[in-house]
């Protein structure tokens, strides 16, 4: 057993789960193994992102026979860099945190922080995210936020995320700063005492920031340049893209420190 950590562009891609005729992460992973004759016997990412999501820190579970070459790998892919392995086990739960970039429409601060406020904790997330069909959909995540000029940085931590979560909530915090969704309605839904269709926002600038491990892994150079130079392309809007370039740089200049060269 191998886990790949991969980050990725997730604007190019229909999710992160492969899927038969359209474009995933799996499916692109899974056919460049092949092209190398590395036969697959089971996958699966940790946390599987929607259409649009990105991530710059997944884990991806490989079952195979022979050994990765995660250099020759990432060369052979397009908009999916993997950067990191380990043969080891990992220690679960995980810890997984996403990131979304909001721009502010006038909105008031005291309002956002509050709202997210109201997310913080083990609540039922059943109107807070798309329903597929699981009947746990009881979540404990910590929420934070800050601001960098025009755009909300919103954070939220936990060791499971339901479909499309962490996007209704931002849809509701912004509902609630805007007045069309008030406090009880939130606090109701949130105890399962009363269900509301909450409106998700938009894919594009949410981001699986990263996953903690608590195993250790072994990283490739030249992928993490690779990586630096490339990673903060996927967000259209310059402002975000600022922000982004100075959080991934950040993140990966700390993994560049767990580099063995000796």
């Amino acid at each position: 057993m191998v886990y790949l950590k991969v980050a990725y562009n997730g604007k190019e891609f229909h999710g992160s789960q492969h899927q038969p005729n359209v474009r995933t992460v799996e499916g692109d992973i899974l056919k460049a193994l092949g092209n190398e004759g590395i036969k697959v016997i089971s996958y699966g990412f940790i946390s599987r992102t929607d259409k649009g999501v990105s991530a710059l820190s997944n884990i991806l579970k490989l079952e195979v026979q022979e050994s990765i070459n995660i250099k020759k790998l990432s060369h052979l892919l397009k908009d999916i860099w993997i950067y990191g392995k380990t043969n080891n086990d990992l220690k679960f739960p995980l810890t997984k945190t996403y990131r979304y970039y909001l721009f502010d429409k006038n909105y008031d601060e005291g309002l956002i922080s509050k709202g997210l406020s109201f997310f913080n904790g083990n609540h039922d997330f059943l109107s807070f995210s798309k329903y597929n069909g699981t009947d746990q959909t009881k979540r404990t995540i910590e929420t934070r936020y800050r601001k960098e000029g025009s755009v909300y940085v919103l954070e939220f931590i936990g060791n499971g995320f339901l479909w499309q979560m962490v996007r209704r909530i931002v849809g509701s915090v912004v509902d609630y700063a805007k007045g069309n969704l008030s406090e009880n309605d939130i606090a109701s839904a949130l105890n399962g005492e009363l269900r509301i269709n909450a409106n998700p926002f938009p894919p594009d600038y949410l981001i699986l920031y990263n996953i903690e491990t608590g195993s250790e892994m072994s990283y490739d150079d030249y992928v993490l340049r690779t990586l630096k130079r490339r990673f903060n392309e996927l967000l259209i809007d310059f402002t975000a893209r600022r922000i982004l370039e100075k959080e991934s740089l950040e993140y990966m200049k700390q993994t560049e420190k767990l580099i063995n060269r000796d």
